[in-house]
């Protein structure tokens, strides 16, 4: 994971559709949470070109759970094979990277997800599924709305633009 504004990413998660014929602007989405509390949401069209991005400020009670549901997986997510894949024509791929771990790719989440408990993709596809929808859970409290293939807001936060950030912090400086 890439740092942007001065700070570390620990949690992001990528949908990327894979539709015969997608939508101009049907690219995915990429939403990253970094070590100071923002939220980053981006968008991207068909060809993977960015379109858009929004960031929300979550407060610190976001991160301390976090934290407790990565410390709560480190007894699998350090042996999760880095590419999961339940069918070759998946119609998404997923992305899943959490601070300290390499990125696990997942092709075909809802196949996996259905595979007997005792074979490897389904174990691990169930454990990294719950894992996101715990940390989901933390941030719906607070008005954010993530899932594997979407992501929206609610009125109870309030998102921003990644230059209003420098010019808050501008403001607060002076």
């Amino acid at each position: 994971m890439i740092a942007r504004y001065g700070h570390k990413p620990v949690f992001q998660y990528k949908f990327r559709p894979f539709a015969r014929d997608p939508q101009p602007q049907d690219g995915g989405f990429t939403v990253t949470l970094y070590e100071n509390g923002i939220l980053s949401f981006s968008t991207f069209d068909a060809n993977g070109g960015f379109l858009d991005e929004i960031c929300f400020s979550l407060p610190s009670r976001v991160l301390q759970c976090f934290y407790a549901l990565l410390r709560n997986a480190a007894s699998w997510l350090p042996s999760t094979p880095c590419d999961l894949r339940g069918t070759p024509d998946s119609p998404y791929g997923s992305s899943f990277a959490f601070d300290g771990y390499d990125p696990i790719r997942v092709w075909g989440m809802n196949q996996l997800l259905s595979e007997p408990c005792g074979s490897a993709g389904g174990f691990f596809a169930r454990h990294l599924y719950v894992l996101f929808e715990d940390i989901s859970n933390v941030m719906v409290e607070y008005g954010i709305n993530l899932s594997l293939d979407g992501f929206t807001w609610t009125d109870q936060i309030h998102p921003f633009r990644k230059n209003q950030l420098h010019t808050s912090a501008q403001q607060r400086v002076v």
